[in-house]
């Protein structure tokens, strides 16, 4: 027994040192690729059965979750407008009636403005006409001052020229002719 120990022993060695690595033994092949489609076979149904419902059942969730969202979103975005046009209304509002106060201030303005410059054209018109009396009425005055000064000059010329007097009605009738001429 002890002879056929070391055989025993040289036997399975040599076994092993002709074989390889297993994996790339070729005479294992077959059951490697029995094996892998085995168990590719049991996952892909592990996979169809348990994630896939699992996964499909999150993505229906996200969908539905998502749905849910975007309705809040455009619920949010009616109130929104909503809200803005509530806003904006007032604001409308408060421009038109400042419009309609602006544009009444300025008709108001513009009424005064026209009542003032028709007084102060009849406070004018009234000040040119009285200027004009008391011009007139002084020209007049002037020219009366003027004529008696021309007739007491022809009186007092004639009496130092000629040592003769003239008289006043005499000088009014030389002073008026020469003033007609």
């Amino acid at each position: 027994m002890l002879a056929d120990a070391p055989n025993a022993t040289a036997g399975t060695a040599a076994e092993h040192k002709s074989g390889g690595f297993p994996p790339f033994d070729t005479a294992t092949y077959p059951s490697q690729l029995f094996w892998l489609v085995v168990i590719f076979v049991a996952l892909l149904a592990v996979m169809w059965k348990v994630a896939v419902p699992k996964i499909g059942g999150v993505i229906a969730e996200r969908k539905g979750r998502i749905q849910t969202e975007l309705a809040k979103a455009e619920e949010s975005r009616k109130q929104a407008e909503h809200a803005a046009a509530a806003y904006q209304a007032p604001i409308l509002e408060a421009r038109e009636r400042a419009r309609a106060a602006s544009e009444q201030t300025r008709t108001q303005m513009q009424q005064e403005f026209e009542r003032a410059k028709q007084s102060a054209d009849t406070e004018t018109q009234r000040k040119t006409t009285e200027a004009q009396e008391r011009i007139a009425a002084l020209q007049r005055q002037a020219k009366w001052h003027v004529t008696q000064a021309a007739e007491d000059a022809v009186v007092e010329i004639v009496n130092r020229l000629t040592g003769e007097t003239v008289s006043r009605d005499e000088a009014t009738a030389a002073v008026r002719d020469v003033l007609k001429a």
